[in-house]
């Protein structure tokens, strides 16, 4: 039997206070992503496990546990509801160049993506990459309205027989 000292730390909040307020927004709380947190420091109040399996139960890492923990103890259950991260950074397209590029692209003002990038620099000071553009055309339904261009010497009866005869000989290869 490993000595005492080896076994892991069960990790215990120590803070009844927080351990009641807890305990009650978890019984209001419609949110599942604070449900976690909450859930989180619940198992923390009770000091039965450690702080990798009350991690490894709520599917996180232990890194986030101990970040919600510190949260909580320096702010309380407010503290530790508080999201830190916005989601992202905002679209560089937004407000009325975005209302103006919608309406300019349904109208047809411009033929080709390229087209709209200077419009957003002169007009709204907004740099944006090629890929960019395509995102937000994407993002509405925009497709390519030239379709990829063939070779000037396709025969299109010979690609037809191809099509035709594929299956018949590939069937005549493997019976070998």
């Amino acid at each position: 039997m490993p000595a005492k000292k080896d076994l892991p730390k069960r990790y215990h909040l120590n803070r009844p206070d927080l351990a009641q307020a807890v305990a009650a927004e978890l019984r209001t709380c419609q949110d599942v992503k604070s449900q976690q947190r909450l859930l989180a420091a619940r198992l923390a109040a009770r000091g039965q496990m450690t702080a990798a399996q009350i991690a490894e139960q709520l599917g996180i890492s232990r890194r986030r546990f101990f970040d919600w923990m510190n949260a909580l103890k320096a702010g309380g259950v407010a503290g530790l509801l508080e999201r830190q991260h916005g989601g992202g950074a905002a679209p560089q397209v937004q407000g009325d160049a975005r209302k103006e590029l919608l309406a300019g692209w349904q109208s047809g003002r411009w033929k080709r993506a390229k087209e709209i990038q200077p419009w957003l620099r002169e007009r709204h000071a907004i740099r944006l990459k090629l890929s960019g553009v395509y995102y937000w055309l994407g993002k509405w339904g925009g497709v390519l309205k030239v379709p990829r261009q063939t070779p000037a010497q396709k025969d299109a009866a010979a690609a037809e027989e191809f099509q035709r005869t594929l299956c018949e000989r590939w069937a005549s290869l493997n019976r070998g």
